[in-house]
């Protein structure tokens, strides 16, 4: 007996991870495969993985593709509208009889921690983003406008700066620190030839620069001035995304609950914790403890009940 099934996709720049539902919202099938924002594989190679997704996840979970109803899709790079009528595009060129619901990544993710009830999610990862719902439904960001112009708090940000001050401490413009010996010791380079040939080599990354993070909180851990000053100014960044999503949300009720995701707040406790110091009476911060595909998989299901009532 055939059976209508719902697909959640959480794609981003490195990974993306599909999941299926039944109806109801119980859990049939999990996949995970490479990257699907379309900024860094182009719409062509885009709609190829979300087909590839599709055989996969349904081939795990039993299901049939033409039983598919929702899709619902949370996407990193997926921000203003010319972004959206390419996806969409893609999308219909698939040949799919399904339902289309596309979101940015920090939606799903608020989605998987706060269910369809408003607040604001907090992702600081490669990239950073401040994402919220406010309670009459109304939606507002902060950030998430890519490392060149923004991703202040980001891993990326954390890794450039402990790079550049290392740097400028070489040089006499700044605090002594231990910073570059201990990014030479992670890269197994042994001189800064070897970290100025990785930093600028075509091969190297913004998630490879990001990766640096964790080498920065150690040498704060360990009492390192510079590499405290670099995650102090990330946790203050961080909580200033936050901020400005409360004031210019509208968020008439507070605390608001804030749920935080990603590399940055996940590996380094000390950043969520200094946020959570910082908006102690603006707001409530908690982990998100589901993965953002699960945050699609509810959008998907938040559908299918209303198409019901």
């Amino acid at each position: 007996m055939n059976m209508k099934w719902i697909m959640g996709i959480d794609g981003g720049g490195t990974k993306t991870v599909a999941c299926a539902a039944d109806m109801t919202g119980r859990l049939l099938g999990r996949v995970e495969q490479g990257p699907a924002n379309y900024h860094v594989l182009g719409l062509e190679k885009f709609a190829r993985r979300i087909r590839e997704l599709v055989e996969a996840v349904a081939l795990t979970a039993g299901m049939k593709i033409s039983d598919l109803v929702i899709m619902s899709l949370g996407l990193a790079g997926v921000d203003r509208g010319r972004d959206r009528e390419l996806i969409f595009s893609a999308l219909t060129s698939l040949g799919l009889s399904c339902q289309f619901i596309v979101n940015n990544d920090a939606r799903i993710a608020l989605a998987a921690g706060l269910g369809t009830k408003e607040g604001i999610v907090l992702i600081a990862g490669t990239g950073s983003i401040a994402y919220g719902v406010n309670e009459r439904g109304e939606q507002v960001r902060s950030g998430g406008w890519g490392h060149i112009l923004g991703d202040s708090g980001s891993g990326y940000d954390i890794g450039r700066q402990a790079l550049a001050r290392g740097l400028k401490a070489l040089d006499g413009q700044e605090k002594a620190t231990v910073l570059l010996n201990r990014i030479m010791n992670y890269l197994q380079v042994t001189d800064v030839d070897g970290i100025i040939g990785f930093v600028y080599h075509c091969d190297t990354s913004k998630e490879k620069i990001a990766a640096l993070a964790v080498v920065v909180a150690e040498a704060a851990d360990a009492g390192d001035v510079v590499a405290r000053e670099i995650i102090e100014e990330a946790a203050a960044e961080l909580a200033a995304l936050v901020e400005a999503v409360i004031v210019r949300g509208g968020f008439t009720v507070q605390p608001v609950t804030v749920c935080t995701y990603g590399g940055v707040l996940n590996n380094i406790p000390f950043i969520r914790r200094r946020i959570a110091e910082i908006l102690a009476d603006k707001a409530v911060v908690i982990a998100l403890d589901k993965e953002p595909v699960m945050g699609a998989l509810e959008i998907g299901h938040a559908m299918v009940v209303r198409r019901e009532a």
